[in-house]
């Protein structure tokens, strides 16, 4: 089953090296410039001190697997977006489906949030699939938004509303997802 748990600095070799593979940096918004396992330790400190910013490690049948965070959380508005990736492509294909709704029941129930905004660069075709098939508002696209490769990308915006996702089909029970993340 999934677990999880909260990144340690112990984590940051292991981060650094997923971070930086090819498959999951190409579709992020920024790359490392000089990576270093230090600078990793040292972000993972900032983050756990920021209150707009939650992490995991995503773990499954206790092998660490991928990477969940909540970011921009604004307990004001009651919004935030989030990023995930699942590091081996064969994990991927097996394990991926199962995870929105973790994500989703976290971000709603666990973080008590009533809107859920994800943005995606262009070319990141399974993902943008993914949310149009879970319902995902398709709110527009964000022209000529990232400049990376030497070039501009445009970045598709979705959205979730709690509302919307209590009336979206549940894998798990609400018990089963929440008591997945250890705090």
């Amino acid at each position: 089953m999934f677990r999880f748990r909260r990144p340690t600095t112990d984590d940051a070799e292991m981060l650094l090296r997923w971070r930086t593979e090819p498959s999951i940096t190409r579709f992020m918004f920024t790359d490392l410039e000089n990576p270093d396992v230090d600078r990793q330790r040292a972000w993972l400190a900032a983050m756990d001190a920021r209150p707009d910013f939650r992490h995991f490690i995503i773990e499954h049948e206790d092998r660490p697997v991928g990477y969940l965070s909540y970011y921009d959380i604004d307990r004001v508005h009651l919004r935030c977006s989030s990023g995930s990736y699942i590091v081996e492509e064969k994990d991927r294909r097996r394990l991926a489906g199962f995870l929105h709704c973790f994500i989703m029941d976290y971000c709603f129930y666990g973080l008590g949030m009533n809107k859920l905004f994800n943005y995606f660069m262009e070319g990141n075709d399974t993902v943008i699939r993914i949310q149009r098939v879970v319902k995902a508002r398709e709110v527009g696209v964000l022209r000529q938004h990232v400049h990376k490769y030497g070039r501009f990308h445009d970045v598709h915006v979705f959205e979730t509303l709690r509302s919307d996702w209590e009336g979206h089909p549940h894998i798990f029970s609400r018990e089963t997802t929440l008591a997945a993340f250890a705090e």
